[in-house]
């Protein structure tokens, strides 16, 4: 439970400042990394994710792309720890 809290507390500080750092960023990029997030949680298996996928988008503009690849490499690799170190 200990290590619980304590993921769940870096987590947390994760997400707020991940929030703030976004704010800095273009809007595309930041509606790519938001479905990008949204497909990486998908896919390491939170089946309750709405998956957005602008396809055009990500083939037609290099911001978005980049702002989509991030997030879904970024949820992806965040959403698998966390599986990993609940099933211990």
């Amino acid at each position: 439970m200990k290590y619980f809290l304590l993921l769940s507390l870096l987590l947390f500080s994760a997400c707020q400042s991940t929030q703030e750092w976004l704010k800095t960023k273009p809007l595309s990029y930041q509606k790519g990394y938001k479905e990008g997030c949204d497909n990486g949680d998908d896919r390491a298996g939170n089946s309750t994710i709405f998956k957005t996928n602008d396809t055009s988008s990500y083939k037609t503009d290099p911001v978005y792309k980049k702002g989509w690849d991030e997030g879904y490499n970024d949820c992806y690799s965040d959403k698998e720890f966390e599986i990993m170190t609940r099933t211990r």
